[in-house]
């Protein structure tokens, strides 16, 4: 049997000097990987931030904008209560705005687009509550509605003329009483738009009645 001899000091010492080495060569891997891991956590850190800063101007920015809307709202419902009209117009709050939501019979005659005059001072008063309101910037639709049944006349061929004209009357009128021009719109829906479907009810002609009608709806700017 071979005995191995014993290895000698400059031996012992180049083994020394790889072990550092080796070592020196992980630690500097490790302290990479750290570096890493902070660089990726500041990262993730920053953009929950920016997505807690987002969301709390989100909040402070919808806050501020109902706010009004829901004193708009109150004023109006003031209006109609006033004028007794409380039970003829409905007044509804949602996210894209306040919507004024006239019967027909309560603006205009059969087969008409002329306002009523009784109605005239109702629509000037709520003019001078849009006008006066703290809500800046809003766009103001009013939607003119028809039920299903034809229409005919020198006047209005069919029902498309008849809810345009029912809703190009109120945007005048309330051009008339200082609402801005820039935020109005006439828009005409004819019957496409039933608030009650005929084929969900047996009461055909209180559908037709709610179908007839007339829409201030202030949109949110």
């Amino acid at each position: 049997m071979r005995l191995k001899r014993p290895p000698s000091s400059s031996q012992l010492s180049d083994q020394d000097d790889n072990g550092w080495l080796v070592t020196y060569s992980d630690a500097i891997t490790l302290l990479l990987a750290f570096f890493v891991i902070l660089v990726s956590v500041s990262e993730v850190n920053e953009g929950r931030l920016q997505e807690l800063e987002q969301g709390i101007t989100s909040i402070t920015n919808t806050t501020k904008t109902s706010m009004p809307f829901s004193e708009l709202k109150k004023d109006i419902t003031g209006v109609l209560e006033k004028n007794k009209m409380a039970e003829l117009v409905d007044v509804s709050i949602d996210k894209k705005g306040i919507k004024i939501e006239f019967s027909n019979k309560a603006l205009y005659g059969s087969g008409d687009a002329e306002i009523k005059s009784q109605m005239l001072p109702v629509i000037d008063q709520i003019a001078d509550v849009i006008h006066n309101s703290n809500v800046k910037n809003q766009q103001i639709e009013i939607e003119g509605h028809t039920d299903d049944i034809p229409i005919n006349t020198l006047l209005y061929p069919s029902n498309w003329e008849l809810s345009s004209a029912r809703a190009v009357v109120i945007v005048k009128r309330l051009e008339q009483q200082g609402v801005e021009k820039n935020k109005l719109k006439a828009v005409a829906y004819a019957d496409s738009r039933p608030k009650v479907e005929l084929s969900t009810t047996k009461d055909i002609h209180a559908a037709r009645a709610a179908n007839r009608r007339a829409v201030i709806y202030i949109r949110r700017p």
